[in-house]
């Protein structure tokens, strides 16, 4: 068979390359399986660009340039082209046919997979996004995401840019339909541009349909959320820290998506762990429901020198400058009271001198000595006695009555008039009106903001800043224990 102008079925194409299936077609570009007959046959997938046209000078220049940067990259989980060049007018790229099938056709995957997904497809976004200058890869969609023989997944070559993209377009006469499933919110803005942040918000839609097998907001993208649409929670059995970093990903602020290389941290901790940081990036604390405080030392770390100082202040007053009251009394008690001299007496002296002494020794009767306190009579006061000082009194603390009403101690966690240790004492009050396995949901200015724990819960409140109240907006009781609230629903309204 001789060389052609229009790719056929068993046709040769450029010499080298014998076409074998078309795998997808259209006037921009058609994709297809074939062989390389200068490896030996070996499958490839040939990708011709206007195949039906032949462009102009300035688009094969553009396309040409865009083409040698896409072929110097290398990532082992990047499928770029291994050769291109163009053949009778028809520019074309070859690629490593690899593949097994696209995550198009792929069911739904369990968490664990997904983090395999995310680490190695992760890990080629950030490789495109670390290029100078960045790379996006604007065409992030299931269908190219390649799952190869191996298991491993492959990012199929970045897609042109989006002037060169247009000039395709224009020369083929065909309208520029962007894929609105997996558009950013801010390419529907006034300033609309692909970057690393609009790549992740199209890997979250994909991460979102590979669990639920639905495409988020029906199709619309990130044009949904520009008129107010919510943020879909991931169901259950997936866990609400896959949900909260799902939810990241399609942020409507693109400053608020995570980076791929916080992506592939997470899912690599995940796949060595087996489970997701508790306080992680997407941890249960970390819903951006609230405005957050930093907890410092410096507070408990001042209560604690404060106690101190009022433990010091206590042993003062009552223990040591009592003793030494007590020992100044003394003291003075015993500087006035004076000495009486023994008196002789003159007369048994004098006649000691005539009597025998016996042999036995006579007992005396013993000298009565006049008792303390008749000394003390008799002593002059030359000094006054200590004034008693009254015991000092102690300043009357405030005190804080306990709520009545779970909404009371909600409302009363974020109350800072209220002591943080007070605040904290209120744990087991307010979890004794859960089940163990209890699920809160907040919402706050109309949107859902996470589902959590009751202790991570109560964690959020005591760390948010004054200024918001609580509304329970729903209650579900257990099954089983009729007074332990399952689920409830709450809403967190500014009030400043």
């Amino acid at each position: 068979m001789g060389s052609m102008s229009i790719p056929e079925t068993n046709g040769i194409f450029a010499t080298n390359y014998l076409l074998k299936e078309q795998l997808s077609s259209g006037r921009v570009e058609e994709v297809w399986k074939a062989e390389d007959w200068t490896a030996e046959g070996a499958p490839v997938t040939l990708r011709l660009y206007a195949p039906h046209i032949r462009l102009d000078h300035h688009s094969l220049e553009l396309l040409q340039r865009e083409q040698e940067q896409r072929a110097s990259l290398q990532h082992p989980h990047l499928l770029t082209p291994s050769n291109f060049g163009v053949y009778e007018g028809i520019p074309f790229e070859v690629a490593p046919l690899q593949s097994q099938h696209t995550l198009a056709q792929s069911a739904t995957l369990p968490e664990r997979e997904l983090a395999r997904l995310i680490s190695q497809v992760g890990s080629a976004l950030e490789y495109l996004h670390l290029q100078k200058p960045p790379l996006p890869h604007r065409q992030i969609n299931p269908g190219n995401i390649i799952v190869d023989a191996q298991g491993n997944y492959l990012l199929a070559v970045p897609a042109l840019s989006n002037q060169l993209r247009t000039l395709l377009h224009r020369a083929t006469g065909t309208p520029l339909a962007e894929g609105t499933a997996y558009a950013a919110p801010e390419l529907f803005g006034p300033h609309p541009k692909h970057s690393g942040a609009s790549d992740i918000f199209a890997l979250g839609v994909c991460l979102y349909e590979l669990c639920t097998g639905e495409t988020p907001w029906l199709g619309n993208g990130g044009l949904s959320l520009n008129q107010g649409a919510e943020i879909p929670i991931v169901p259950e059995p997936y866990s609400r820290i896959w949900s909260n970093l799902v939810r990241a990903c399609l942020h409507p602020n693109p400053e608020k998506r995570p980076t791929a290389r916080v992506l592939v941290e997470e899912a690599n901790y995940f796949l060595e762990h087996g489970k997701w940081k508790s306080y992680g990036a997407f941890g249960h604390v970390t819903a951006e429901s609230i405005v957050y405080k930093r907890r410092s030392w410096l507070w408990p770390t001042l209560l604690f020198v404060l106690l101190l100082a009022g433990l010091g202040a206590a042993y003062y007053f009552f223990v040591w400058r009592t003793q030494n009251d007590d020992l100044a009394a003394d003291t003075e008690v015993t500087k006035s009271t004076p000495v009486i001299p023994a008196i002789p007496n003159t007369a048994e002296a004098s006649d000691s001198s005539d009597v025998a002494i016996p042999d036995t020794p006579v007992s005396k009767p013993p000298v009565q000595q006049p008792k303390a306190s008749e000394q003390v009579r008799q002593a002059p006061q030359t000094s006054k006695p200590a004034p008693t000082r009254p015991a000092p009194s102690r300043p009357a603390q405030p005190t804080y009555p306990q709520p009545t009403n779970l909404e009371g101690f909600l409302n009363g966690l974020l109350n800072e008039e209220i002591p943080l240790q007070v605040r904290d004492r209120w744990r087991t009050p307010i979890k004794k009106y859960f089940s163990p396995d209890a699920i809160i949901y907040a919402r706050m200015h109309n949107a859902p903001l996470g589902s959590f724990g009751v202790s991570e819960f109560i964690d959020i409140l005591l760390s948010a800043e004054e200024g918001n109240s609580i509304v329970i907006d729903k209650i579900i009781y257990d099954e089983e224990d009729k007074n332990a609230i399952d689920e409830m629903n709450v809403s967190i309204i500014t009030t400043q």
